[in-house]
């Protein structure tokens, strides 16, 4: 295919045919301008739409850091400040564009979980929006940064980020210097983390036709995990949680298939049921009957483990197990032992009791993959490179950010290409 666009200042951005460059594969500029028209359909002003073709054109091909500067260069069109001005200071709602992003591309994925994950972004000063001194638990140290929360759409093969809550440290409630100066709005104030999980969920399945799926979350480094999973069952929504092995469980025989373990270091002196740590019933349930599944992890040529899985239910507020609020939710504890090692090394909870042990494996696996990816995403699309301070400048470039990824996944999917170096499309200022 042979196509050339130039850019007309008398059309105020519109595209026109000039003189051919060779393309790649089935990569037209209908496509891509397809893509934009339908995806930035809620953006109210034509200057505005042009912005975000611009800035998803210069995501897509700009290589090394995605600075606007750096865009604008690759997709000369606008000016820096301009192109600024839509990010930093334009008044627009990328909630629709996120919607849209998420019904294009279940289109093309089935979706096998919904993962959580937490992003930081490292900042320099004090003043870019919800920017802390805050202990980051996927890099195990304090940084100067933003985190946030994304929730993903999974399958063996992507992962890829759609929806995000930038989360606001506790000192952000009071500031009402930094406030002001990065543009908070007045609703955003600080709560607690898993409101933020719970709230980004619902987002998506209230407002945008979720497709039945699992969530999956790592709360491993989370100390209060419970009105989470209470959220999620209030919901019904199916979930696969990493847990933390001091994380507290309601343990009991009576009515389940699990046959009474004996205490192995502690002796068969206790009174079934127990209110104990992961751990802790670990250690008294360990002699009980394991499968072995073989599965992967990511870069690795394969790996068996042992599972065990444990009936268990929920803690409630009492601290009384299915006493006074009626019966407590019925969940599973999942346990993994890598083979040949004596001590387990991963906890999940489910309230997913009644499915296969392979679906809870397979839904780990995604979880311990959707990281990587994830990092991935965030180098190749420059999620880390937003320069700006304000909170919906913040959220204008990380749903470009999704967007950037949604065209490739989805041009992947139907044998088209996006523009690279070689066959960019060719603007000139207007």
């Amino acid at each position: 295919m042979e196509i050339g666009l130039q850019r007309s200042a008398a059309q105020r951005g519109e595209y026109q045919v000039t003189e051919p460059i060779t393309t790649r594969s089935q990569w037209s500029e209908e496509d891509f301008r397809s893509f934009c028209g339908d995806v930035f359909a809620s953006l109210g002003r034509t200057d505005q739409r042009n912005a975000a073709e611009t800035y998803l054109y210069g995501l897509l091909n700009c290589s090394g850091r995605k600075s606007i500067r750096r865009l604008v260069e690759t997709a000369p069109g606008r000016s820096e400040q301009s192109l600024q001005q839509f990010i930093n200071q334009s008044p627009w709602d990328p909630e629709p564009i996120r919607r849209r992003l998420f019904e294009r591309l279940v289109q093309h994925l089935k979706p096998s979980a919904y993962v959580i994950e937490e992003v930081h972004f490292p900042k320099h000063g004090r003043y870019s929006a919800a920017v802390e001194r805050q202990y980051v638990h996927t890099l195990g140290r304090v940084s100067n940064c933003q985190l946030a929360i994304t929730v993903t759409l999974t399958d063996e093969d992507l992962t890829v980020p759609i929806n995000w809550r930038l989360m606001v440290p506790e000192a952000w409630g009071r500031d009402a210097e930094r406030r002001t100066r990065a543009r908070m709005p007045n609703h955003e104030l600080p709560r607690p983390y898993w409101q933020y999980q719970v709230e980004v969920l619902d987002d998506m399945a209230l407002e945008w036709g979720l497709p039945s799926a699992p969530v999956v979350v790592d709360t491993a480094n989370r100390t209060n995990i419970e009105p989470f999973l209470a959220g999620l069952e209030q919901r019904r929504q199916p979930y696969l949680v990493h847990v933390s092995p001091t994380q507290r469980v309601w343990y009991e025989t009576t009515g389940n298939r699990t046959p009474r373990p004996q205490m192995a270091s502690l002796g068969d002196t206790q009174t079934l049921p127990w209110h104990l740590t992961v751990s802790d019933l670990i250690a008294r349930t360990w002699n009980l009957p394991r499968e072995t599944v073989e599965w992967r992890h990511e870069g690795a040529t394969g790996l068996r483990s042992q599972f065990l899985q444990l009936p268990v239910r929920a803690t409630l507020s009492d601290g009384v197990a299915g006493r006074a609020h009626g019966p407590a939710p019925q969940r599973m504890l999942l346990c993994e032992w890598p083979l040949g090692k004596a001590r387990p090394r991963g906890f999940w909870l489910t309230n997913m009791v009644d499915r296969p042990l392979s679906d809870l494996v397979s839904l780990a696996k995604i979880r311990l993959q959707a990281g990587p990816r994830l990092e991935a995403f965030a180098d190749r699309y420059g999620l880390r490179d937003y320069e700006g301070r304000t909170f919906a400048g913040w959220h204008h470039h990380v749903a470009l950010c999704s967007a950037a990824y949604t065209y490739d996944v989805i041009s992947e999917r139907t044998g088209t290409k996006c523009p690279s170096d070689e066959d960019r499309l060719e603007y000139v200022a207007s």
